[in-house]
């Protein structure tokens, strides 16, 4: 589907059109089908090679000029309803009047743009649009990072009030998945805009203070990645050693009880022999015979207490 945005002042929200106007447009290409795609290509005049790029899934964040436009590759996260966070590649291309995203998947939203590099601003050129999507994209990440980290906050909680599950162990490698997926595409992203600083902005006028507030932004999400990918070690590990104890304490009382039944059953079956045993004609001798297993229980009881077997 495309959508016609502008902006003229900074007080206003985007206006949609149904039509495009001669300058100052954003055209978003949400959802895009191919013939969409083609028509775009043909009638923006855009470079075919690059744009149909953006079909491949696995594309990466980089970016590309041609004949003074830029072609800025992002990638836009979401979160799945299997827990993964799952990513699909945005193109942004900046023009001297027009500036626009095209995605086969969900972009961004006018509004959301319009919350982070554009505030205040009564002019808005398409580098200001472009360093707009970026930061919009890095924000969702931020989000998504922070529902990761209630994640393994809640999973780590829970740590103190069930036993260990192969639930656990899968929420483990989901949490690791969608990790190495921040840490993948921020870095791309680190990468581009680290590109556009080295250019300058000349060509696509942004501003580099606000480059630089991106990029800080960015490493500080790839420092928070690390920092959760050690406290999922951590608590796995936790879980690991949880698991071992629990295991070793049961194999010990589980020892411990089948002594205790087998002592009994020695002298139940040597007196239920038929052969002549010692005291077999005396009153006493069945309740001896069970005094003294009873008494034996109790010291191996004790002393497998004291060595904490139990």
């Amino acid at each position: 589907m495309i959508a016609y945005y502008a902006k003229r002042s900074g007080g206003e929200t985007f206006d949609r059109f149904t039509r495009p106007v001669s300058s100052g447009m954003w055209i978003d290409g949400n959802n895009l089908k191919i013939d969409e795609l083609d028509d775009v290509v043909k009638h923006y005049e855009l470079e075919q090679n690059i744009v149909y790029d953006v079909r491949d899934r696995q594309e990466l964040s980089r970016v590309e000029y041609a004949e003074g436009d830029a072609y800025v590759f992002l990638r836009i996260p979401w979160l799945a309803k299997s827990g993964h966070v799952n990513s699909a590649p945005l193109l942004a291309i900046t023009r001297k009047h027009q500036f626009l995203t095209l995605g086969f998947h969900d972009t961004v939203s006018p509004e959301s743009v319009a919350r982070t590099a554009l505030t205040g601003k009564v002019r808005y050129t398409s580098g200001d649009l472009l360093l707009g999507v970026i930061a919009t994209c890095v924000a969702q990440y931020q989000e998504l990072l922070k529902h990761t980290e209630r994640s393994i906050n809640d999973t780590a909680s829970r740590l103190k009030s069930h036993e260990v599950t192969n639930h656990d162990f899968v929420h483990f490698v989901v949490v690791e998945d969608n990790l190495t997926t921040y840490r993948m595409n921020l870095s791309g992203i680190l990468s581009v805009v680290q590109r556009l600083k080295e250019a300058r902005g000349e060509k696509l006028h942004i501003d580099q203070e606000a480059l630089d507030d991106v990029s800080l932004q960015i490493q500080q999400l790839l420092v928070a990645v690390e920092s959760y990918r050690g406290r999922v070690d951590s608590v796995r590990n936790a879980y690991s050693t949880i698991a071992n104890n629990t295991l070793n304490q049961r194999v010990k009382t589980l020892t411990v009880l089948t002594i205790l039944i087998a002592l009994p059953n020695v002298f139940y079956g040597m007196y239920g022999m038929n052969v002549i045993l010692p005291f077999e004609n005396e009153w006493w001798a069945y309740p001896a015979v069970v005094g003294f297993t009873v008494i034996l229980i109790l010291v191996v009881y004790l002393i497998a207490k004291r060595s904490k077997m139990l």
